[in-house]
């Protein structure tokens, strides 16, 4: 009788621990789907508002009053929609070296200001000209298919125009730190043979200026309306509001949400069509 007793009490003691296993499980399992639950709510809202972010930049820089019109050489604005913080960057495309249009003197320029010697600056650049060219065209500084093949190398050039600026990455001889300083002057999207000086991040003019640093500081601080920089450049405050028609823009944008950050990145091409006054050539 005692035996039974006392197996009668495990049993309870036992399904009494299950039960509270089971209770805590679904209390975390409850926890967790909140969180997840409240951080979708919380994507969703970030998401729409750097969305906005894009459009208010659109609105900003095609807009007919030149003195409301956002700077598109890069500045950064603030403010903030749906109570979400934004952080928005506007930059002009025709401000930067096209991969797809500049000349190798252009390249060299910009490869040298980074650091390169000269002979390693015109290699590269050649070969930056050959991935473009079709085949049976290319320079006689360029990369051969063979110079690819001899680095074991799994692909070869394109022989056709870059579809991304991060494809240069795979030009024979291009390093990764050579990469990160001239990411900011590189496009594939002003199919412009040079760039304009007006709307130009630093490291584009550092290919103009390349042993003048505070020449390039005088640029910038003339664009922020300083009249020293401006009478000693002869560069008038605001150059960078020009017509906007027909170019491309870069739009970077950040939301900050719930001690988290949300990146936005749009490349747009203006129309001059107030029906469709833009339509994005990428996104991410």
């Amino acid at each position: 009788m005692d035996a039974e007793r006392g197996w009668a009490l495990v049993s309870v003691l036992w399904a009494l621990t299950m039960l509270a296993l089971m209770a805590a499980a679904t209390e975390a399992l409850t926890a967790t789907s909140w969180r997840a639950e409240t951080h979708a709510i919380v994507d969703a809202r970030a998401d729409a508002a750097l969305d906005a972010a894009v459009v208010r930049a659109v609105l900003g820089i095609s807009d007919k009053r030149t003195e409301a019109r956002w700077r598109v050489d890069g500045p950064h604005r603030r403010f903030a929609f749906n109570g979400i913080a934004l952080d928005v960057a506007v930059q002009d495309e025709a401000g930067r070296i096209d991969l797809n249009a500049s000349g190798a003197a252009l390249l060299v320029a910009l490869f040298t200001a980074n650091g390169l010697a000269p002979d390693a600056a015109a290699a590269l650049a050649g070969r930056i000209v050959d991935w473009r060219t079709p085949p049976g065209l290319q320079t006689l500084n360029g990369g051969s298919d063979d110079d690819y093949r001899a680095a074991r190398l799994s692909y070869l050039p394109r022989h056709n125009l870059f579809q991304s600026v991060d494809e240069v990455k795979l030009v024979l001889g291009m390093t990764p730190q050579l990469f990160a300083r001239i990411r900011p002057a590189l496009t594939v999207y002003s199919k412009r043979a040079s760039f304009d000086a007006a709307v130009a991040p630093a490291a584009s003019l550092l290919a103009l200026y390349p042993n003048d640093p505070g020449k390039i500081d005088a640029v910038l601080r003339a664009r922020d309306g300083d009249p020293n920089a401006v009478a000693g450049i002869g560069a008038p405050p605001g150059a960078a509001n020009t017509a906007v028609a027909g170019h491309a823009f870069s739009i970077t944008a950040t939301a900050f949400a719930s001690n988290r950050a949300f990146h936005r990145t749009a490349i747009v091409q203006m129309t001059g069509n107030e029906r469709a006054p833009y339509y994005i050539l990428a996104w991410k």
